[in-house]
């Protein structure tokens, strides 16, 4: 019997043994179609079989005819991705149509998670770090403290968020230091399927107890890419409460993300190699992303003209100043009914707090204590990459290697940090 790779062809072989059965390792995610011959039998082929990271399945369904092998009996399915019952395993499965189709925030596949059954977002949620910021959920994969992605932001059937792990094309893509962040996200153009695996999986996933797998795509006997463009303008948004509260203009968060792909079989003009297209494929993405993000509100307490002067006596704002910070905004020691006199004021001192904004806000009313509010955009630029090359070395041999590299810029010409995760794999009989 043959098992082929819908996409790229890449068949695998095995023979039946007396009583009919076989057993074929080392498949690879993707759609297959099965041949079936024997001697006295007409040719079998069913297609539509379906087979994500670590499926096991049984075809104990294969039922030749009497013919000869001239004549072929050809089923016809749709590709279902179903549960496996060969295993204890509890997984959930997102495959590339609804990667593509499921509108989402950011550009991590990670992002998935809070759809899917067990999954809450741990603490707040999500928190003013890098990648998973606030408002653009995932985009990136470093920053502060793990909770730029999925590690550390979500927990999985109410164990510790540090009991995640995430593995891309079978490496361990976490930090093995702490468990809290991964050097680079899954983007969801540049990912085949994400699988998730809750419980009772195979010994091959060593941590957990949840697995988080993804699989990059690959190239297939045909040259297939994509061009695209995500943007997300400030000019289409209402203004958030916070803002219009403090009589602030909606904060200018801008997103572009740009990006590209393609793959296909690996010819070498001049050649004859790969000339059937089954041997060598390639596929490669590249993403851009261009963010203006805000920071929130910040807000603070400034003094006013008249402090400034050497006027305290406003007791009203005093008393929301102590309220909002916590301590207590008494009347400096000095003061006579509320003022300082002009021969205490130190010249040096005035001149430093008149760097100081100006206040902007009341803070006895919508600035519930603080007198001056801003929303501060900052550029956090980065990019992402992901290359990867499939080889059919034999019928029972095959090898890939993927590299994947990612950067982000925080500030115009000050770069945060800069990593890069390799990966390869081989596996025959």
């Amino acid at each position: 019997m043959v098992l082929s790779n819908d996409q790229s062809g890449i068949s695998l072989t095995s023979e039946t043994n007396a009583q009919g059965y076989f057993s074929i390792s080392g498949v690879l995610a993707g759609n297959y179609s099965v041949s079936v011959e024997s001697q006295g039998f007409k040719t079998l082929k069913r297609g539509g079989i379906a087979f994500s990271s670590g499926d096991k399945r049984n075809l104990n369904d294969l039922v030749m005819q009497l013919g000869a092998t001239t004549e072929t009996v050809e089923v016809t399915t749709d590709v279902e991705l179903l549960t496996s019952v060969d295993s204890g395993e509890k997984a959930i499965v997102i495959n590339q149509q609804q990667l593509q189709n499921v509108a989402i925030i950011g550009r991590s596949a990670a992002e998935f998670l809070k759809v899917l059954p067990g999954m809450a977002a741990t603490g707040s949620g999500l928190s003013n770090s890098p990648g998973f910021s606030g408002e653009v959920i995932g985009i990136n994969g470093n920053g502060d403290g793990g909770k730029q992605s999925a590690l550390g932001t979500f927990a999985a059937n109410g164990t510790r968020p540090e009991a995640m792990d995430i593995i891309m094309d079978g490496a361990h893509v976490s930090d093995p230091g702490c468990n809290c962040a991964t050097p680079v996200n899954a983007n969801p153009d540049m990912v085949q399927e994400f699988k998730v695996l809750t419980s009772n999986f195979a010994a091959e996933n060593s941590k957990g107890p949840v697995v988080i797998n993804s699989v990059t795509k690959g190239g297939g006997t045909e040259f297939h890419g994509a061009a695209y463009l995500y943007a997300r303008d400030y000019r289409m948004n209402s203004n958030d409460a916070l803002f219009k509260q403090r009589n602030l203009e909606r904060p200018e968060n801008k997103f572009l993300f740009p990006g590209g792909n393609i793959g296909g079989p690996v010819l070498i003009p001049g050649t004859n190699f790969n000339k059937n297209r089954d041997k060598l494929f390639f596929f490669t993405g590249y993403e851009y992303y261009k963010q203006t993000i805000d920071t929130g509100v910040l807000q603070s307490q400034v003094p006013t003209q008249a402090m400034l002067n050497g006027d305290f006596s406003d007791t009203a704002l005093l008393n929301a100043f102590s309220r909002a910070s916590g301590q207590n905004s008494a009347m400096p020691s000095n003061a006579v009914n509320g003022r300082i006199p002009a021969s205490q004021l130190d010249p040096s001192m005035l001149a430093l707090t008149r760097l100081l904004p100006t206040p902007n806000s009341d803070a006895a009313g919508a600035g519930a204590g603080f007198n001056y509010t801003q929303a501060l955009p900052i550029n956090q630029n980065s990019w992402q990459s992901t290359s990867r090359v499939d080889y059919s070395i034999s019928d029972n041999t095959k090898l890939f290697v993927r590299y994947s590299a990612q950067r982000e810029s925080k500030l115009p010409g000050t770069t945060v940090v800069a990593k890069c995760q390799r990966g390869a794999a081989a596996y025959g009989d």
